[in-house]
């Protein structure tokens, strides 16, 4: 499996814009690290491996609950740990889908970050 820092930057861009759920992104984070235990796992470049490996760690729990139907992590927390650990490869392209009153997907307005 080969993994780079922008594949990382875009599972963390579809969570925030609603093109993955955090459910998804749990479990791909979740198969790159059982692909690490067993050694094939190749970082480009291989430099950036611990950017890489950090953003993949987080992912890998995105989906927690603090309460039933509340996530730990907002949309803000996940910006924000995108910036921190993938930095300039997180260019803040993302969108963070602001909640409407109405939840239908027409609805929903967007907001750049930054």
């Amino acid at each position: 499996m080969h993994i780079d820092l922008q594949a990382v930057c875009r599972v963390f861009e579809d969570v925030l814009n609603g093109a993955m759920s955090r459910e998804q992104a749990d479990r791909w984070a979740y198969a790159v690290v059982q692909e690490e235990e067993t050694g094939v796992v190749t970082y480009s470049p291989p430099r950036e491996r611990e950017r890489i490996w950090a953003g993949v760690m987080y992912l890998y729990g995105v989906d927690t609950m603090k309460a039933p139907g509340e996530y730990l992590h907002s949309d803000n927390d996940i910006s924000a740990a995108m910036n921190a650990k993938l930095g300039e490869a997180a260019d803040r392209k993302a969108a963070i889908p602001l909640r409407a009153l109405d939840p239908r997907p027409s609805q929903r307005l967007t907001r750049k970050i930054g």
